[in-house]
């Protein structure tokens, strides 16, 4: 083991390997598409938003459930920001295995691509709208621009999926020489 290896094995994983801009603007982006959403549904639920009162009366006993699907989406979609951050490559000092970002990843990637991206934008293009109809005007106009940005999620968790799987990758083979 040469001098050089040795360092590089001491520093931070990605004191070495810095994640390339792309990577981690797909990373925030995709944590950045689950708050507009997330947001307007804790403030309807919470009679904060004007013109969802008759779903707010839909949604009675419904209130635990939709903060819980609230701080769910933002917390898994935060998590999107360890593929580029050092605490999604060690925790306490301890390395975490690879697989697990990238299948979790994956896993979450395309469960969100199909529920965000294929299976609303087809119901919403066949007329069924996950509010029943029960919003109107302005108030489904600032329902729609925050739901909008969630069908983006998915295709940007799975670009950075595939930029931590090349980073590490060759990091790896790196150290092995």
């Amino acid at each position: 083991m040469n001098m050089r290896t040795r360092t590089n094995t001491l520093k931070r994983p990605s004191a070495t390997h810095h994640p390339p801009q792309w990577a981690r603007l797909t990373a925030y982006l995709a944590f950045a598409c689950t708050i507009p959403s997330a947001l307007w549904r804790v403030l309807m639920v919470e009679g904060l938003m004007p013109g969802t009162d008759a779903l707010r009366v839909s949604l009675a006993g419904e209130h635990t459930y939709v903060w819980t699907l609230s701080a769910l989406q933002l917390t898994t979609g935060f998590l999107t920001i360890g593929l580029v951050r050092p605490w999604g490559e060690q925790i306490r000092g301890i390395r975490v295995p690879r697989a697990l970002p990238i299948g979790v990843g994956t896993a979450g990637g395309l469960a969100v691509t199909y529920l965000f991206t294929i299976d609303l934008v087809w119901k919403l293009a066949h007329g069924q709208r996950p509010d029943e109809g029960l919003v109107q005007g302005g108030a489904l106009v600032v329902l729609l621009a925050c739901y909008a940005p969630i069908v983006l999620w998915g295709p940007l968790e799975l670009v950075s999926v595939a930029g931590y799987a090349l980073r590490t990758r060759r990091r790896r083979r790196a150290l092995a020489v």
